[in-house]
């Protein structure tokens, strides 16, 4: 089968899916399918999963070059400047399969693919829903999302019936390792300190700064306890001012960016992952990430996380609330052999629920209808 994954954003940018696109395309070809990337011209390097499939890029203009009337018209006129310089190539390719990644690409996809054989999928991982979504979405042959919350979301607002699809997580790469000495001493850390990490994009909805709260209340009680955080975004300039704020400017490391090879051994810093994120989770892989390495987690119950963390392999608290996510910490310090039953318990659940190879399977076939 010749398969082509549309997603301006899988050469321009990282994130969440952005991964699922590249991992789905590298298991579809490692079963022996053609697999065609159409993305955005950039600059950025390809990730490793694009090597040996075709990659094609094309022009396009960036949202902030629109006018300001909203995060969903720039978002919009984005994916229509680039379906400009893609859909021809697209029509003229004789595909199978296309799958789309943003629902903002239905409307130019349907109209590239309109009276060829190509079957059309769109895959989600949020609620960027818009006048016209249910029509459209009437004429695809695969409708998925990577929670049964998101599903619940979309189903409601357009009345669609939705399948669940998880996506995986690498647990060859993303597995427990022994702390690197030498990234310890690059962040300062000593092997008895108490570390929490996190990975994730540096703005507010993320809730570190309620973390960085609860380790205030905690750092009399714990004082070998630290932070350290991987990202970048637009956030980090005040969360570091915040810490400085607050006497934790010794303790509160902000990574910035982090290869993902090299996240695993991030991970193996710290005794406790926290994902306190006040925002809307469709899933929250970078948690089933950190589970993998058999870190407990403490995070916000919201959205898909609890489809990820449960009682077993992890503390959830409400959005928000730094008197919760402050005992949570405080329960999994005054025992670490429970927040280290919960660690292995957590790699076990992301072996069983999120697997690549389980995941392209169900998208194949789901997608022969």
């Amino acid at each position: 089968m010749k398969w082509a994954i549309y997603n301006l954003t899988c050469t321009t940018k990282s994130g969440g899916m952005e991964t699922i696109a590249w991992r789905l395309g590298r298991c579809l070809a490692d079963q022996g399918h053609e697999v065609h990337f159409f993305g955005g011209k950039s600059q950025r390097p390809l990730p490793s999963a694009a090597q040996g499939l075709t990659v094609k890029t094309f022009d396009h203009k960036n949202r902030d070059e629109y006018p300001n009337w909203g995060s969903r018209f720039r978002k919009l006129m984005e994916r229509f400047s680039f379906a400009r310089n893609a859909v021809a190539d697209l029509r003229q390719g004789d595909y199978d399969r296309i799958l789309i990644f943003k629902p903002y690409d239905l409307a130019p996809v349907l109209w590239a693919a309109r009276g060829s054989k190509a079957r059309i999928g769109y895959y989600s991982g949020g609620t960027e829903f818009y006048p016209g979504f249910t029509f459209l979405g009437k004429k695809l042959d695969y409708l998925g999302a990577v929670s049964a919350f998101n599903a619940s979301q979309i189903e409601k607002a357009s009345g669609l019936e939705v399948r669940v699809d998880y996506p995986g997580v690498d647990t060859d790469s993303f597995r427990p390792v022994a702390p690197d000495p030498d990234m310890l001493r690059s962040f300062g850390l000593e092997e008895s300190d108490q570390v929490l990490v996190s990975a994730v994009r540096l703005v507010p909805l993320k809730g570190i700064q309620y973390a960085m709260e609860a380790m205030a209340a905690l750092r009399e009680k714990w004082p070998n306890l630290k932070m350290v955080v991987a990202g970048e975004g637009p956030y980090r300039l005040d969360l570091e001012k915040k810490a400085r704020e607050m006497g934790l400017g010794d303790r509160v490391q902000m990574a910035g960016f982090m290869d993902p090879k090299n996240l695993p051994a991030f991970y193996a810093l710290g005794d406790i992952a926290v994902f306190p994120s006040h925002g809307e989770e469709a899933l929250g892989l970078s948690i089933a990430e950190a589970m993998a390495c058999e870190l407990p987690v403490v995070a916000s119950r919201l959205g898909g996380v609890p489809e990820v963390v449960d009682e077993s392999t992890g503390i959830l608290t409400r959005p928000k609330d730094v008197e919760e996510v402050t005992k949570a910490l405080a329960s999994l310090l005054k025992k670490p052999k429970k927040a280290r039953e919960m660690g292995v318990k957590g790699r076990e659940l992301v072996r069983e629920r999120f697997n690549w190879d389980n995941f392209a399977q169900n998208i194949e076939k789901a997608m022969k209808g």
